[in-house]
C-alpha cells in the first residue's frame, strides 16, 4: 500500500539485518570481523537464528554486502582492508 509523503520523508528504522549487525559488533567492539565472520556471529545469536537462515537465503550475500556497505556510508560502523579484504568493526 502507498504511503504519503510525511510518512516517506520520516526516515526508516533499521531493518532486523542491520539491527543484528550492530548489535554483533557492538559486543565485540575490540575485534574486527570479515564479512562471513558477521554472518556466523549473526547465525549464532539463539532465536535470530531461523529469521537470519530464511533472510540469507532471500536476499543473497551480494544485498548483505550492500546492507554493510550502507552501515559504514552512514557511519553506523567502520570498515578497513586488511590483506585485501574488508573488516568490519564497530563504531
Amino acid at each position: 500500500m502507498p504511503i504519503d509523503r510525511s510518512e516517506f520523508e520520516s526516515g526508516q528504522i533499521l531493518n532486523q539485518v542491520e539491527k543484528a549487525v550492530i548489535s554483533f559488533l557492538n559486543a565485540n567492539q575490540n575485534k574486527a570481523f570479515t564479512m562471513s565472520e558477521i554472518t556466523d556471529g549473526i547465525n549464532l545469536q539463539g532465536s535470530f537464528k531461523d529469521l537470519w537462515n530464511v533472510i540469507l537465503f532471500v536476499i543473497g550475500i551480494a544485498a548483505f554486502q550492500l546492507i554493510l556497505n550502507n552501515l559504514v556510508t552512514s557511519g553506523k560502523i567502520r570498515m578497513n582492508i586488511i590483506k585485501g579484504m574488508p573488516y568490519y568493526m564497530a563504531k
